[in-house]
C-alpha cells in the first residue's frame, strides 16, 4: 500500500551508505576545524550545544547499551550527554552504529 492510499509512511532504515557519509562529513568538519586552528567540538560543547550532526535513527541509535558497548566508553562519547557523531543528547548508557571503543 502507497502512502497516498492510507496516508501514512512507514519508517525506513537507513543504508550504510548514508551512515558512512553523514561519519564522513563529521570526520571533515573536525579535520577542517583543526586545519585553521577552530576546536569545533571544544567551542560548540562548552557553548551547551552537541556537536554531532548525524540523525540518531540513521546511526540507529538506542539508549541502552549493547552488550557491553556504551556511549560512555565511546571514543565519540562527550561528557555528560553529547557525542561527536550523534545529532542532540545522548545517555552515557546508550548505543550506536559509530560505536568505537576508548583506547586505554
Amino acid at each position: 500500500m502507497s502512502k497516498e492510499q492510507n496516508g501514512t509512511e512507514k519508517p525506513q532504515n537507513p543504508s550504510r551508505r548514508d551512515v558512512l557519509k553523514g561519519i564522513a562529513i563529521t570526520a571533515g568538519v573536525v579535520a577542517a576545524g583543526a586545519v585553521v586552528g577552530v576546536n569545533p567540538i571544544g567551542a560548540a560543547h562548552a557553548a551547551g550545544k552537541c556537536p554531532g550532526i548525524t540523525p540518531k535513527a540513521s546511526l540507529q541509535y538506542q539508549p541502552h547499551p549493547k552488550g557491553k558497548e556504551q556511549c560512555s566508553v565511546c571514543a565519540n562519547f562527550i561528557a555528560p550527554h553529547c557525542c561527536k557523531v550523534v545529532a542532540g543528547s545522548v545517555v552515557p548508557e546508550g548505543y550506536c552504529m559509530a560505536f568505537i571503543l576508548k583506547s586505554a
